[in-house]
Protein backbone atom coordinates (compact mmCIF):
# COMPACT_ATOMS: atom_id res chain seq x y z
CA UNK A 1 0.00 0.00 0.00
CA UNK A 2 2.79 2.67 0.53
CA UNK A 3 4.42 2.07 -2.69
CA UNK A 4 1.03 3.00 -4.15
CA UNK A 5 1.09 6.20 -2.42
CA UNK A 6 4.48 6.95 -2.83
CA UNK A 7 3.94 6.26 -6.46
CA UNK A 8 1.24 8.41 -6.85
CA UNK A 9 2.90 11.63 -5.22
CA UNK A 10 5.74 11.18 -7.73
CA UNK A 11 3.45 11.02 -10.86
CA UNK A 12 1.60 14.16 -8.98
CA UNK A 13 4.74 15.90 -8.87
CA UNK A 14 5.91 14.93 -12.22
CA UNK A 15 3.05 15.96 -14.08
CA UNK A 16 2.93 19.23 -11.77
CA UNK A 17 6.63 19.71 -13.01
CA UNK A 18 5.39 18.74 -16.80
CA UNK A 19 2.39 20.94 -16.57
CA UNK A 20 5.35 24.23 -15.49
CA UNK A 21 7.54 23.37 -18.37
CA UNK A 22 4.72 23.51 -20.91
CA UNK A 23 3.26 26.93 -19.81
CA UNK A 24 7.00 28.54 -19.72
CA UNK A 25 7.73 27.30 -23.52
CA UNK A 26 4.03 27.89 -24.13
CA UNK A 27 5.01 31.58 -22.58
CA UNK A 28 8.10 32.05 -24.96
CA UNK A 29 6.72 30.74 -27.97
CA UNK A 30 3.83 33.72 -28.02
CA UNK A 31 6.73 36.35 -27.10
CA UNK A 32 8.10 35.12 -30.18
CA UNK A 33 5.11 35.70 -32.33
CA UNK A 34 4.65 38.50 -30.49
CA UNK A 35 8.50 39.61 -32.28
CA UNK A 36 7.26 38.61 -35.36
CA UNK A 37 9.24 35.03 -35.11
CA UNK A 38 12.63 36.78 -34.98
CA UNK A 39 14.17 34.82 -32.58
CA UNK A 40 13.19 34.06 -29.12
CA UNK A 41 13.85 38.24 -27.20
CA UNK A 42 11.33 38.79 -24.36
CA UNK A 43 9.09 41.10 -25.25
CA UNK A 44 10.13 44.64 -24.16
CA UNK A 45 13.86 43.02 -23.55
CA UNK A 46 16.54 45.06 -24.28
CA UNK A 47 18.91 44.21 -27.19
CA UNK A 48 22.42 43.36 -26.94
CA UNK A 49 23.31 47.16 -27.01
CA UNK A 50 24.54 47.58 -23.54
CA UNK A 51 23.51 51.05 -21.71
CA UNK A 52 27.28 51.50 -21.37
CA UNK A 53 27.85 51.36 -24.81
CA UNK A 54 28.56 54.36 -27.09
CA UNK A 55 28.32 54.86 -30.43
CA UNK A 56 30.70 52.57 -32.52
CA UNK A 57 33.24 53.90 -35.26
CA UNK A 58 31.88 53.17 -38.48
CA UNK A 59 32.13 54.91 -42.03
CA UNK A 60 29.11 53.82 -44.87
CA UNK A 61 27.17 55.61 -47.30
CA UNK A 62 23.52 56.54 -46.86
CA UNK A 63 21.06 55.29 -49.70
CA UNK A 64 21.40 59.01 -51.25
CA UNK A 65 25.17 58.40 -50.99
CA UNK A 66 26.37 60.65 -48.51
CA UNK A 67 29.04 59.52 -46.17
CA UNK A 68 27.79 58.87 -42.88
CA UNK A 69 30.53 58.09 -39.74
CA UNK A 70 29.75 58.19 -35.82
CA UNK A 71 30.96 61.84 -36.36
CA UNK A 72 27.73 62.36 -38.29
CA UNK A 73 25.88 61.24 -35.46
CA UNK A 74 28.19 62.90 -32.25
CA UNK A 75 26.80 66.39 -30.05
CA UNK A 76 22.86 65.54 -31.03
CA UNK A 77 19.98 63.30 -29.85
CA UNK A 78 20.26 59.88 -31.89
CA UNK A 79 17.83 57.19 -32.81
CA UNK A 80 19.12 53.89 -34.30
CA UNK A 81 16.91 51.69 -35.66
CA UNK A 82 17.87 48.24 -36.87
CA UNK A 83 15.42 46.17 -39.31
CA UNK A 84 15.68 43.54 -41.64
CA UNK A 85 14.34 42.09 -44.43
CA UNK A 86 13.06 38.78 -43.20
CA UNK A 87 11.19 40.49 -40.26
CA UNK A 88 8.10 41.22 -40.86
CA UNK A 89 7.11 43.45 -37.78
CA UNK A 90 9.95 45.76 -39.35
CA UNK A 91 7.58 46.84 -41.54
CA UNK A 92 5.05 47.07 -38.70
CA UNK A 93 7.51 49.20 -36.96
CA UNK A 94 8.10 52.29 -39.46
CA UNK A 95 5.14 53.98 -38.11
CA UNK A 96 6.75 53.98 -34.73
CA UNK A 97 10.03 54.69 -35.69
CA UNK A 98 8.38 57.57 -38.12
CA UNK A 99 7.19 59.03 -35.30
CA UNK A 100 9.70 59.33 -32.74
CA UNK A 101 11.87 60.67 -35.88
CA UNK A 102 9.60 63.31 -36.39
CA UNK A 103 9.26 64.29 -32.65
CA UNK A 104 13.36 63.91 -32.36
CA UNK A 105 14.19 66.07 -35.77
CA UNK A 106 12.00 69.15 -33.92
CA UNK A 107 13.77 68.80 -30.77
CA UNK A 108 17.14 69.13 -33.12
CA UNK A 109 18.14 65.20 -33.01
CA UNK A 110 18.85 63.15 -36.09
CA UNK A 111 17.53 59.33 -36.82
CA UNK A 112 19.04 56.80 -38.29
CA UNK A 113 18.01 53.12 -39.98
CA UNK A 114 20.41 50.29 -40.81
CA UNK A 115 18.30 47.87 -43.09
CA UNK A 116 19.63 44.26 -43.05
CA UNK A 117 19.81 42.08 -45.89
CA UNK A 118 20.84 40.99 -49.97
CA UNK A 119 19.28 43.76 -52.29
CA UNK A 120 18.32 45.96 -48.84
CA UNK A 121 18.97 48.95 -50.73
CA UNK A 122 16.31 48.25 -53.40
CA UNK A 123 13.80 46.96 -50.76
CA UNK A 124 10.51 48.14 -49.92
CA UNK A 125 11.27 48.61 -46.89
CA UNK A 126 14.47 50.95 -46.83
CA UNK A 127 12.01 52.90 -49.27
CA UNK A 128 9.54 53.30 -46.47
CA UNK A 129 12.14 54.32 -43.99
CA UNK A 130 13.97 56.72 -46.53
CA UNK A 131 10.90 59.10 -46.53
CA UNK A 132 10.74 58.75 -42.11
CA UNK A 133 14.20 58.78 -41.02
CA UNK A 134 16.89 61.78 -41.64
CA UNK A 135 19.71 58.81 -42.75
CA UNK A 136 19.02 55.19 -44.07
CA UNK A 137 22.15 52.91 -44.18
CA UNK A 138 21.46 49.19 -46.24
CA UNK A 139 24.19 47.18 -45.73
CA UNK A 140 24.25 43.28 -47.38
CA UNK A 141 23.86 39.83 -45.18
CA UNK A 142 27.32 40.10 -43.60
CA UNK A 143 25.48 42.67 -41.35
CA UNK A 144 28.95 44.45 -40.30
CA UNK A 145 27.19 47.55 -38.85
CA UNK A 146 24.63 45.91 -37.29
CA UNK A 147 27.38 43.69 -35.27
CA UNK A 148 29.10 46.65 -34.83
CA UNK A 149 25.80 48.30 -32.84
CA UNK A 150 25.32 45.13 -30.79
CA UNK A 151 21.88 44.40 -32.71
CA UNK A 152 21.14 41.14 -33.28
CA UNK A 153 17.23 41.05 -32.98
CA UNK A 154 14.80 42.78 -35.58
CA UNK A 155 13.29 45.43 -35.26
CA UNK A 156 15.35 46.82 -32.49
CA UNK A 157 16.70 50.14 -31.50
CA UNK A 158 19.04 51.94 -30.00
CA UNK A 159 18.40 55.68 -28.45
CA UNK A 160 21.83 58.08 -27.85
CA UNK A 161 22.44 61.09 -26.06
CA UNK A 162 24.88 63.88 -26.91
CA UNK A 163 28.23 62.72 -25.49
CA UNK A 164 27.34 59.21 -27.72
CA UNK A 165 25.94 56.72 -24.48
CA UNK A 166 23.15 54.69 -24.96
CA UNK A 167 20.11 55.83 -22.79
CA UNK A 168 17.69 53.19 -23.83
CA UNK A 169 17.62 50.61 -25.85
CA UNK A 170 15.28 47.52 -26.96
CA UNK A 171 14.03 44.96 -29.41
CA UNK A 172 10.49 43.77 -30.55
CA UNK A 173 7.22 45.61 -31.56
CA UNK A 174 6.43 45.72 -27.68
CA UNK A 175 9.66 47.05 -26.70
CA UNK A 176 9.11 49.93 -29.37
CA UNK A 177 5.19 50.59 -28.29
CA UNK A 178 6.60 51.38 -24.65
CA UNK A 179 9.84 52.01 -24.08
CA UNK A 180 10.81 54.23 -27.39
CA UNK A 181 10.27 57.58 -25.71
CA UNK A 182 12.73 60.12 -25.98
CA UNK A 183 15.32 60.28 -22.64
Amino acid sequence: MIFAVVGLVLVGVVSVLNLAILLVVLRRWREAEANGGQGFPAVGAASNVRMIDRIPSFSARSLDGTAVTERTLLGKETLVGFFSLTCKACVEAVPLFAGHAERLRAAGGTSLAIVHGDDSADSELAAMLNDVMDIVIAEDAEAELSRRYGAKHYPSYAWYGPDSMVTTAGAGLAALRSELVAP
